[in-house]
């Protein structure tokens, strides 16, 4: 009985319709669909235990991980699945789709692999579309989405992926279009809520974008990557403050996103708390001993308040951690030039001070009395007579 309610149950997801997928689902409902989720995993491993060998049941148990986000899991039963039966093209595609979500390289080639194997489908273009915009290479992603719009047109991820093309291209207003019409044909799909938020941020049409991250929350409210665009959002705004304390719940509930850290490091550096901003990049530097950046920032803030000699100790750690990074070293030479030049400058105050001081005062001497000649008087001032010119004979 228990094995004929796994296959009704997958039988019902694999014909569900997706036009529908976007309506509101009831609370009930939602924990009613995570319980069919483990009944369905527990069956399938059970399957899984009782017949190793056979590579439909990882696919499936794939396919489930991946429905329900646990898409390293859903990686290692795909993989498993291939082993078995490298030349299906079902696998290769579900297989690249993980790959995608997890940024693993390989993905494009396992969707390229996929479509060499005769298998056809127009999410599998959309795929390869996406992967192509992922590399920029925008020619070969508009092939793909013309396969896609050749078998079926009104596919949201076909317009999610004309979204991204668009983006790419500078323009935001048919991106955006792309992104709505999107969302339109699925409701419920948080991408195109994710896309929205970010494109309406990066043209500065804050209220917009506050806008759809609040309804995508009230939707999604364990979608984390929504806590961190608001922070994104307050940030672009100028509400520095609001931004770092929703930057902090993130980094409460995604301790490893070390790129947090970092903004929140630059908040704190624009207000020009260098102490705060210091403690941050550090703990950033300690949590990922390989990055440069993270040790130059933290130097930079001793190096704004000229403190050039802790800059220089801080940067000697870091090159005991990185001996070979030459961007650490060109920094390092360029506070010990400034620890030079501060101590030339004081040689020369202190040199010009001392020498003023021991230079003896010398006594106002009296001026010389000049020499004053008596030569009395040498002419005397005749007095000037009239001089009579005569008459003038030229007038009649």
């Amino acid at each position: 009985m228990r094995y004929v309610l796994f296959f009704c149950f997958l039988t019902l997801f694999a014909c569900a319709d997706h036009s529908r997928e976007g309506y509101d689902i009831p609370l009930a409902q939602k924990q009613n669909e995570e319980n069919q989720n483990l009944a369905a995993l527990s069956i399938l491993s059970d399957a899984i235990k009782n017949n190793p060998s056979e590579p439909d049941n990882y696919y499936k148990r794939a396919v489930l991980h991946y429905k329900i986000e646990n898409y390293k899991d859903a990686l290692v039963d795909i993989t498993r699945a291939e082993r078995l039966n490298p030349n299906s093209g079902l696998f290769l595609y579900q297989k690249a789709k993980i790959q995608q979500v997890l940024n693993e390289k390989g993905a494009l080639k396992n969707a390229l692999d996929a479509e060499s194997q005769d298998f056809s489908s127009p999410e599998l273009f959309i795929l390869i579309a996406d992967l192509y915009l992922k590399e920029k290479k925008l020619g070969m992603a508009q092939q793909y989405m013309q396969k896609a719009e050749a078998v079926y047109p009104y596919n949201s991820e076909l317009f999610l992926a004309k979204g991204k093309y668009y983006a790419l291209q500078g323009d935001t207003a048919t991106a955006i279009n792309n992104y709505k019409r999107a969302l339109v044909l699925k409701p419920h799909g948080f991408e195109s809520y994710d896309h929205l938020i970010k494109i309406f941020n990066s043209a500065h049409l804050v209220d917009s974008a506050l806008t759809y991250n609040e309804r995508a929350l009230k939707k999604f409210p364990k979608k984390r990557e929504l806590v961190f665009n608001k922070a994104q959002i307050l940030e672009n705004v100028g509400a520095l403050d609001s931004a770092t304390k929703v930057y902090q719940v993130f980094l409460r509930l995604e301790p490893d996103r070390y790129d947090v850290l970092e903004k929140v490091g630059d908040i704190y550096l624009r207000k020009k708390n260098y102490a705060a901003a210091f403690l941050i990049y550090d703990k950033w530097g300690k949590a990922v001993p390989e990055n440069e950046k993270a040790y130059l920032k933290a130097s930079s803030c001793y190096e704004l308040q000229k403190r050039y000699p802790n800059a220089k100790s801080y940067l000697e750690q870091a090159l005991d951690k990185l001996p070979n990074s030459k961007i650490l070293l060109a920094q390092l030479n360029n506070v010990i030039y400034q620890i030079e030049a501060q101590n030339s400058i004081y040689e020369n105050n202190s040199r010009q001070y001392f020498t003023r001081k021991s230079k003896p005062e010398e006594e106002e001497k009296p001026e010389p009395q000049r020499r004053i000649f008596d030569i009395g008087n040498i002419e005397k001032i005749q007095k000037r007579s009239q001089i009579t010119i005569g008459k003038d004979t030229t007038r009649n």
